[in-house]
């Protein structure tokens, strides 16, 4: 099986956002900044009601540290999303529209694209995890390949060639972006 495609910035962007929200180290962040100033925020208003008795400071402070919490969430996604595309622009400039070409035989991958060519042992495939429109192939060295999915006419026999090499299969087709 041979695909033929290019790479869009919206591609590039989708794998490290689904990358970052599967990352642990991304997650236990997020949750902290969520977390960590609503405490503060409750902690300076609870000292600062016991020493002064200033219910309107006290009230403030408490509907800041909820507010911070109830929206951190959107915040949070805003925010990373912006910083990814920022990453996509800097980092893959030089590979945004450019052709790939990926072969499937039976016991290799061979992955061509305009600075590289590689042949990647079928047993090195680790995950395919499928989104609602990509196909990120992960290897055993935590490197991917993304396939969009517009590129692939035959999408059953693709993912029937890459599990066939022993690669976990993941459906993550309900995945979004939080």
């Amino acid at each position: 099986m041979k695909l033929n495609y290019q790479l869009s910035n919206s591609d590039f962007l989708e794998y490290q956002l689904y990358t970052s929200s599967k990352s642990k180290l991304h997650n236990k962040k997020r949750f902290r900044s969520r977390i960590l100033l609503p405490i503060i925020y409750a902690g300076l208003a609870l000292y600062l009601f016991q020493k002064n008795r200033n219910y309107t400071f006290t009230l403030i402070l408490t509907g800041v540290a909820v507010l911070w919490f109830l929206l951190y969430p959107f915040y949070s996604k805003w925010r990373y999303k912006k910083h990814f595309e920022k990453h996509v622009e800097e980092n893959y400039k030089n590979r945004i529209n450019k052709p790939v070409e990926i072969d499937l035989d039976e016991n290799s991958i061979s992955a061509k694209d305009f600075t590289s060519e590689s042949r990647i042992n079928g047993t090195k495939l680790k995950e395919l995890i499928e989104t609602k429109n990509h196909f990120f192939v992960k290897l055993t060295t935590d490197l991917s390949l993304i396939v969009p999915k517009r590129s692939i006419d035959n999408q059953l026999e693709f993912k029937r060639i890459v599990i066939q090499f022993g690669a976990e299969y993941i459906d993550d087709l309900n995945w979004e972006w939080k």
